[in-house]
């Protein structure tokens, strides 16, 4: 299967392509190619604005660099505080696919104010996380909820902290 329809099926929240990356021989190396794609696009309208490369390549890594804390903030309090069953490269693959809806920011974006925009992602981004948690970690899904939620939320301190 491709990785399109991977993604597709997986922002529909499908449960088969989150398995399938946790199953996957190369489910980590997957996933970073998924998460950097999704940079890439999302970088676009920078580089029409006549952003450098260095500063590109910089939001890129950027990307990737918080998908893997991400990673590992679910894995810790999916797997350790919520006693799930998984590994971190698990959570990896999985969460991988919790990030093409932030491409539809874009979309909407033209049509609604940036705040709604990324409001929408965000929670899309977060019910995607959701099911990755669920999956990688064999979670209940009120545990499932727990590790997504207080992933994101450590997330999102971290990020402030350190402004990435």
């Amino acid at each position: 299967m491709s990785y399109v329809s991977t993604v597709l099926q997986a922002v529909r929240l499908r449960r088969d392509p989150y398995l399938r990356m946790v199953l996957a021989r190369d489910g980590v190396a997957d996933g970073a190619l998924i998460v950097g794609a999704v940079y890439l696009i999302l970088v676009v309208p920078a580089f029409f604005d006549g952003v450098g490369v260095i500063s590109l390549l910089r939001y890129v890594l950027s990307g990737l660099f918080g998908w893997i804390i991400l990673s590992g903030l679910v894995y810790l309090i999916g797997r350790h505080g919520l006693e799930g069953y998984g590994s971190f490269p698990s959570v990896m693959a999985a969460s991988s696919l919790a990030y093409p809806p932030l491409i539809v920011a874009l979309a909407i974006d033209l049509v609604l104010p940036r705040f709604p925009a990324d409001l929408i992602a965000s929670v899309w981004l977060l019910a995607c996380l959701w099911m990755a948690a669920r999956v990688s970690l064999d979670l209940s899904r009120e545990k499932a909820v727990l590790a997504a939620g207080g992933g994101y939320l450590a997330w999102l301190v971290v990020s402030a902290l350190f402004r990435f």
